[in-house]
């Protein structure tokens, strides 16, 4: 008896460790600023799904359905030369409870932002114009060293001329 007991307190520790742990919410700031969501972001097929009108109003840009309902439209950019994306319902936009989601690729890629994966759960998306050009230049090494590698790290570049 005590031996039954003893494995079912092994195999009960067992199971409760193989629980999976709870998954976060997603954390999105953008220009270093949190944004809210009217809507709880969504991870599905390896991928997170935002709300399409609350994200992009956040971002500055404009959502249109047209009549039909198999696509949505992001417009943006400057006022001279206003950039419009479709996203095709099924592959990067979808609708579950009435809310329209996409893909967060398909909304920041095409517009020039650039997203920074700080985590599992927490993004930074960066508008172009806030990002550092991209150069390469040598270590003392002699090893070229992208800008762009020591992205959300602590970067010292220190440059001198002889001249």
């Amino acid at each position: 008896m005590m031996k039954l007991i003893f494995t079912t307190c092994v195999m009960l520790s067992f199971a409760i460790g193989l629980q999976a742990s709870p998954i976060k919410k997603l954390q999105i700031s953008i220009d270093s600023q949190p944004i809210t969501f009217t809507s709880t972001p969504i991870f599905k097929n390896g991928a997170w799904l935002v709300p399409l009108e609350s994200f992009c109003k956040q971002l500055g840009l404009k959502v249109e359905t047209p009549t039909g309902g198999d696509m949505a439209v992001i417009c943006g950019g400057s006022e001279e030369s206003e950039l419009c994306v479709p996203l095709q319902f099924g592959k990067d936009a979808f609708n579950i409870d009435n809310v329209t989601y996409a893909k967060l690729e398909s909304i920041t890629g095409p517009f020039g932002f650039e997203i920074h994966k700080a985590s599992e759960t927490e993004l930074e998306v960066i508008r172009s114009e806030q990002l550092a050009p991209k150069f390469t230049l040598p270590d003392l090494d002699d090893t070229p060293r992208h800008l762009q590698d020591f992205r959300g790290k602590k970067t010292l570049l220190y440059i001198w001329g002889s001249w």
